[in-house]
């Protein structure tokens, strides 16, 4: 089989690197700069036609009806309302939007890579970031090279795809124009350099080879930049090869995935397109797979622990390194938590240890999430299918092992 039409193909894969799954929730301290309630917004901003902006508009309006009946200031409506559908969610095509606004100012927004199966509003003491967390961690950063023996584009993206590549290259490589004449040969069928014993076979596959080491230089450079999880190739086999031989495992820590498509008309473009989107969904599954086989082994080593009030209690204590939550968010619990300390949270109030007034109640990943990021703990989603065997909805991974109860 060809290994360009096998996208499920994987090379130069060294050993340490972490989960994509296993995402930093970093990214989420905004929300929580302030004490005050935050309005937190999830809608569809596709755009498919001339009167999506209607439709946009429409939907804001409904939730903005939404949020005034809960007790939203109209300050905050208004900083809301200047943002619904600007910046990356203007553009044409299938995505959503997550935004955040407290006590009249904007604290964050985010363009969705798919729009949320419903329009969601809500009216806290905390934000409601699930949302976007879950439309975060179902994307990551990559390196897309498409290449012939002389010529490559090198495309970096970020975990957010709605906005474009972060970084673009056009290298060129030699050619055996370049090496003919006083300055390249020395002589017919011979490359200056080689003492007269190279062929022009082994002078051209040399050339390819050098130019083929250029481009993966370039490939490591974006690597770097966007913090690439994986590396998609598609393009001439024998350049691939040699563009293989110099992104192996002691150069890059990350999978190598052979892909179809490649530089040439449109129709390879667009194979090129489809094989990317079929292989980092593979990918990301493969991770999720990875990332619950790992959960259930440290179960049973007592290194996880399931359900809510295990981890409601490993969460309180600060002992948790990654959080596992589901997406569905019907009939989901509410929690008990403090306003003026992120990190503890309950199923009973009284566990607190709070006064009345600082406690309150909310659905409950936003407040396992709100604790997560304050003590630096990171993120899995339970997929659909995982929640029937790893028997929760909720469960946590373990900073270090100990009595769990």
């Amino acid at each position: 089989m060809d290994p360009r039409a096998d996208p499920k193909k994987e090379v130069g894969q060294g050993g340490g690197h972490t989960p994509c799954t296993h995402m930093d929730l970093g990214f989420l301290r905004p929300l929580y700069s302030t004490d005050a309630p935050v309005a937190s917004v999830h809608l569809d901003t596709s755009r498919h036609s001339t009167d999506s902006d209607k439709e946009i508009e429409l939907r804001w309006r409904h939730l903005r009806q939404h949020l005034t009946r809960l007790g939203t200031d109209q300050a905050t409506l208004h900083a809301l309302e200047e943002a619904v559908g600007q910046g990356p969610s203007r553009s044409y095509g299938t995505h959503g939007q997550s935004l955040f606004a407290s006590q009249g100012q904007l604290l964050d927004t985010h363009t969705l890579a798919v729009p949320p199966q419903h329009d969601h509003a809500t009216w806290m003491p905390v934000p409601d970031p699930l949302p976007l967390v879950v439309d975060r961690g179902r994307h990551i950063p990559y390196v897309l090279v498409a290449l012939d023996r002389v010529n490559a584009k090198i495309v970096g993206y970020t975990d957010q795809p709605t906005q474009g590549p972060a970084l673009q290259e056009h290298p060129t490589g030699q050619t055996m124009h370049n090496l003919d004449g006083p300055l390249g040969r020395s002589g017919p069928g011979q490359r200056r350099g080689l003492g007269g014993r190279g062929s022009a076979q082994h002078a051209a596959q040399q050339m390819w080879r050098e130019n083929t080491a250029a481009f993966a230089e370039r490939a490591r450079e974006a690597v770097r930049a966007v913090d690439a999880k994986i590396i998609l190739v598609g393009g001439d086999e024998e350049a691939i090869t040699y563009l293989r031989q110099n992104l192996g495992p002691r150069q890059l820590s990350i999978p190598i995935r052979i892909i179809a498509g490649g530089r040439g008309g449109q129709a390879a473009q667009e194979r090129l397109h489809q094989a990317t989107e079929q292989a980092l969904a593979e990918h990301i599954l493969d991770e999720h797979t990875q990332a619950l086989n790992d959960y259930q082994q440290k179960l049973a080593h007592d290194q996880a622990v399931e359900g809510t009030e295990q981890a409601t209690h490993m969460l309180t204590e600060a002992r948790v390194q990654t959080l596992l939550l589901t997406a569905q968010r019907q009939n989901e619990n509410h929690l008990y938590a403090s306003l003026t300390q992120p990190v503890p949270v309950a199923q009973d109030p009284a566990d607190l240890g709070q006064v009345d007034h600082d406690v309150f109640t909310a659905p409950a990943s936003a407040l396992m999430l709100r604790s997560a990021a304050a003590s630096g703990a990171s993120f899995t989603e339970l997929l659909e299918q995982d929640t029937a065997l790893a028997g929760s909805d909720h469960g946590a991974l373990l900073r270090f092992a100990g009595n769990n109860h």
